[in-house]
């Protein structure tokens, strides 16, 4: 942990290996308030208006106020130094050197920068900044649209509606970094505002196994999300795609899932649930509630469905196995067509470190929510009861 000490004058935090980006500059604005700079803007040559001695005492009193804010682990570094300026230069050298290693070290840290969600935009531009910072001091300059560019590329999959409408709206086709940070911040604010969660309960019970007896409870599908259309409709019945399970070779009418459903009946027809899951050894449970959606973390949050024929997210940080590719579309609420991209499975923890793993799940940028197909669950042998509660609205699995 870095130490930093509060005085009148701000906070000053110690040199250590990887922040001298940032110690640098405040270093030198502490040295001018103290009056204390002439050492290193005389490149360290005495003035003849000086005495010897009175130059050695500015000398070590610089040297003091530059090592007071070293850490231990760089402090033996400038140890022996007496002479401000050369203690200066050191570290320049050992933090700046402009060598391909380094240049290239800071290169691949600025690419590999990402956003991740629910973390503040401002601690992510920080550390873009800085990382911008050290090569200025490299004197590798890069210009306003090419950073605007790369703090753009280090959003997360989540953001892409942003990206695409902020490279579509671009002034002439340029954007500034100017632009990029003000629509980010403007971006963070709307999440928040949407952010209103109404805090539920989970019931929570002995560990259970899978029963061969699968029962569950759906939604009525005139009142939930429209399974027909996931898929265009092939010539051939090889094509063939059910509306209903998504499932090749048969239709609608043919469902197996279908039939049994019907034969079940629905209940609890205008409430979608929630659910949290609780394990023992191999064995796993869902347990439902009611509540509402966390808007405030809806990119990290997965809502149980029960309208849903697949698992589907919009995040491919998500995928612990991933295949690319054109795998059709899937008809939004709004019926508007948006393709899959992609598909693989996704290991999920819950906070109480349960486990579930979801496999052929759907990789769609459009989608808002992340979503859980208690029909893929059910067909895997898990058991899905909802039980009845006062709520009328969808509740977050996993957070």
């Amino acid at each position: 942990m870095e130490e930093s000490s509060s005085s009148s004058s701000g906070t000053m935090l110690k040199l250590t290996a990887s922040n001298y980006s940032i110690w640098k500059p405040r270093m030198e604005d502490i040295l001018y308030c103290k009056d204390l700079y002439e050492p290193l803007q005389l490149l360290g040559q005495k003035p003849a208006r000086k005495s010897d001695d009175a130059w050695s005492i500015l000398n070590r009193k610089v040297v003091g106020q530059i090592r007071q804010w070293v850490d231990q682990i760089v402090f033996h570094h400038v140890a022996q130094e007496t002479e401000a300026y050369k203690l200066w230069t050191k570290l320049s050298f050992m933090y700046e050197r402009k060598t391909a290693q380094n240049n290239a070290s800071v290169i691949r840290r600025l690419v590999n920068l990402k956003y991740r969600d629910g973390r503040s935009v401002t601690e992510h531009l920080s550390d873009f900044q800085g990382l911008i910072n050290l090569l200025m001091n490299m004197k590798m300059v890069l210009d306003d649209e090419l950073q605007a560019l790369m703090l753009l590329s280090s959003l997360p999959d989540s953001w892409d509606t942003l990206v695409v409408s902020l490279s579509n709206s671009a002034p002439q086709g340029v954007l500034t970094l100017n632009i990029v940070k003000d629509s980010m911040f403007n971006e963070e604010a709307r999440r928040k505002e949407q952010g209103v969660v109404a805090e539920s309960e989970a019931l929570v019970s002995g560990y259970r196994g899978r029963t061969n007896n699968r029962k569950f409870h759906r939604r009525d599908k005139s009142k939930g999300r429209s399974r027909d259309g996931l898929r265009e409709r092939s010539k051939t019945r090889n094509d063939l795609e059910c509306y209903h399970c998504g499932r090749i070779s048969h239709m609608k009418r043919e469902c197996r899932l279908f039939k049994r459903e019907q034969d079940r009946g629905n209940e609890n027809s205008d409430v979608r649930h929630t659910t949290v899951t609780t394990s023992g050894g191999n064995e796993v449970i869902i347990l439902c509630g009611d509540g509402f959606v966390n808007l405030s973390s809806q990119d990290t949050c997965w809502i149980v469905d029960s309208g849903a024929s697949f698992h589907v997210t919009s995040r491919r940080d998500f995928f612990t196995s991933y295949t690319n590719g054109d795998f059709g579309n899937v008809r939004m609420g709004n019926d508007k067509l948006s393709k899959i991209i992609g598909r693989g499975d996704i290991s999920l923890e819950t906070n109480t470190s349960c486990h579930l793993v979801l496999k052929d799940v759907r990789h769609v940028l459009d989608m808002r929510l992340n979503l859980i197909s208690t029909g893929l669950l059910d067909d895997e042998g898990y058991t899905n009861v909802f039980m009845k509660g006062n709520g009328n609205s969808a509740r977050t699995l996993l957070s």
